[in-house]
Formats: structure tokens, C-alpha cells, sequence
């Protein structure tokens, strides 16, 4: 009986923690992955979700060198609907740019590498499928110009009014 209680006890306790608790001895490339990741309660206008699809996140070579040559960032922006449902919004007005403030030039979609086209597609099947074909997650692809995710600048893009950043190069790069 005493250790269904301890069990129920933990059990409680794991449930509520906080979803965004740091992982314990996280290796170099969950490292990344966190950091890779914006995260931006709006209070009433909502959630923002910002995140860059970095090399240093991929172990495989190829696809490394193609995220060296293009920038793959997707934004979500979700907010609380009455009745306690979400709603999506669309995303429009993003800007993306180098540590100079340089804008990185986007490639049209007809011009993205099929690899790229692959992982896109599929991060929005999930989403969709995910969220019952309500989710508007919106990836772009960048021409990389400046920015190395393994290399000293910072990646900036700009939506809604914020411009979130991350400075490379990225935690868990080789050194």
C-alpha cells in the first residue's frame, strides 16, 4: 500500500511539472534543439512559436552543408479562442536577416532543394495532423548568405512587431 501511494505521489508530481523544464544531461544536440526554439507567451495576443531548422542539429553531412547554404525557419502564431478552443493565425510579414540587419533573400518555393521540400512537408503533415488539419505552420527558406549556424553572426527574423534572434555560433556546435 505505501508504495502505491510513493507511486501515486510521484505520479502527481510528474504531472505537474512544468512542460518547458530543462532536460537532465541533455547531449550536445537536444542542446541545440532547445535552443533552436522560440517559445513567446503574448499574453492575450497569443502564442508565438519561432524556430530555425539548424545544421548543427542534423548528423548527417549532406544535409548539413544544404542548412549551411539556406536558412529553413518556420513561425506558428496560435492564440486562445472563447470557449477555450485555439485558433491559427496566418502568418504574413516575416523578415528574416544577418547580424548586420542584412535581409536574407527568400528562395521561391519552386527553387527549394527536394530535400528541403521533404522536411518541410512533412513537418507540416505532422502539424496538421497534429492539430486535426487546423494549424497553419508556415516554413520559409532563406538563401544563407552570412549565416552559419557553427559560425560566429546571429540570425534574426522579424514578425508581428518582434524580432527574435539567436546568436551563433549554436550550443552543441563542434568547438
Amino acid at each position: 500500500m505505501a508504495a502505491r501511494v510513493v507511486a501515486l505521489g510521484l505520479a502527481a508530481l510528474t504531472l505537474a511539472a512544468p512542460a518547458s523544464a530543462r532536460l537532465w544531461k541533455p547531449t550536445p544536440q537536444e542542446v541545440t534543439q532547445d535552443y533552436t526554439i522560440i517559445n513567446h507567451n503574448k499574453g492575450p495576443e497569443g502564442r508565438v512559436v519561432v524556430s530555425w531548422m539548424a545544421s548543427a542539429l542534423l548528423p548527417a553531412p549532406t544535409m548539413q552543408q544544404l542548412l549551411d547554404k539556406y536558412v529553413l525557419v518556420s513561425v506558428v502564431h496560435t492564440r486562445q479562442a472563447p470557449g477555450g478552443g485555439v485558433t491559427w493565425d496566418d502568418v504574413e510579414g516575416v523578415q528574416v536577416s544577418d547580424a548586420s540587419g542584412t535581409l536574407l533573400k527568400e528562395v521561391p518555393p519552386d527553387a527549394v532543394p527536394p530535400a528541403l521540400v521533404g522536411i518541410t512537408a512533412a513537418a507540416e503533415a505532422a502539424a496538421r495532423q497534429s492539430t486535426q488539419g487546423r494549424s497553419k505552420l508556415h516554413w520559409m527558406v532563406y538563401e544563407a548568405g552570412n549565416v552559419r549556424a557553427c559560425g560566429p553572426g546571429k540570425l534574426q527574423l522579424t514578425y508581428d512587431g518582434e524580432t527574435y534572434s539567436w546568436d551563433t555560433p549554436l550550443p552543441g556546435c563542434p568547438k
